[in-house]
């Protein structure tokens, strides 16, 4: 058996059910959109997933791969222990400082840093100083996927979650890329992962696809 399609009907129950709305993210979104941003945050049901995750895993360290506006942040974030502290690290000035602003209405400074930097650079400079976290998302330019999993896994200890988005490219990962490199990066780094005996992992199609690690 596998998972039945997931129409548009199915999809809105399962927001109904289990992903309340919130007015907090509605106006991150659509400050976003107006402020032409490219909407490519996570999807709802995604934000959850994460959220849940740091929950289990009772998180205390996480580390973000691309703020965007803040929109996924604000799961991680919500789900880290007392005390916990997500890094973000974010390229673009004018993207980190709108989510610093909804991490303030959140209620979530104490909890957040924005770092403005290109996130490989940023990455090496973390495990130059010996950081290590319990929960890992990422989600920025695809071509540079396999080598932010290569620095993940400086960054990790055991049973460190460390999380990849869109991971099925929309569902293009099964065609041939040709000329486009997201989607072959995309499909590298999901060979790497999946033969790389340091984690257990699997793809879960959740939104446009998480492959998720867990580090033995």
């Amino acid at each position: 058996m596998k998972s039945p399609p997931l129409s548009e009907e199915v999809y809105n129950y399962i927001l109904d059910h289990y992903v309340p709305d919130s007015v907090l993210l509605n106006e991150l979104l659509k400050e976003t959109e107006t402020l032409n941003i490219p909407l490519i945050q996570i999807s709802p049901e995604q934000g959850k997933f994460l959220y849940l995750i740091c929950k289990m895993i009772k998180a205390k360290n996480a580390l973000e791969i691309g703020t965007l506006t803040g929109y996924s942040g604000i799961h991680i974030a919500s789900g880290l222990t007392e005390g916990g502290k997500l890094i973000t690290v974010e390229k673009i000035k004018d993207h980190g400082e709108i989510a610093k602003k909804y991490f303030a209405k959140s209620g979530l400074s104490g909890k957040t840093e924005v770092v403005i930097s290109p996130a490989l650079e940023y990455m090496k400079k973390l495990t130059s100083e010996n950081k290590n976290f319990d929960f890992i998302f990422i989600d920025a330019d695809k071509t540079s996927y396999p080598d932010y999993f290569n620095e993940a896994l400086n960054l990790s200890h055991s049973g460190t979650v460390i999380t990849f988005d869109n991971m099925l490219k929309d569902g293009r990962v099964v065609l041939d890329p040709g000329d486009d490199a997201d989607l072959k990066a995309v499909q590298l780094t999901n060979k790497i992962i999946s033969q790389n005996q340091a984690v257990e992992s699997l793809l879960i199609p959740v939104g446009d696809g998480i492959t998720l690690c867990v580090v033995k």
